[in-house]
């Protein structure tokens, strides 16, 4: 499916893959949806925190 958000590409050990899994299965959702949604709170809060504008 095309999609015009960027890619991103990280390493992580196996056991951290397996959690992410995991957590992302119990909500229903992809990997890559549970980690966007991840990245986006932790970027809200630093806003809020004042570290980011």
């Amino acid at each position: 499916m095309p999609t015009n958000k960027a890619k991103l590409g990280v390493y992580v050990d196996q056991e951290l893959k397996a959690h992410v899994e995991k957590l992302a299965a119990l909500e229903s959702r992809s990997v890559s949806n549970f980690i966007e949604i991840l990245l986006k709170e932790l970027v809200a809060n630093a806003k809020a925190e004042g570290k980011l504008q």
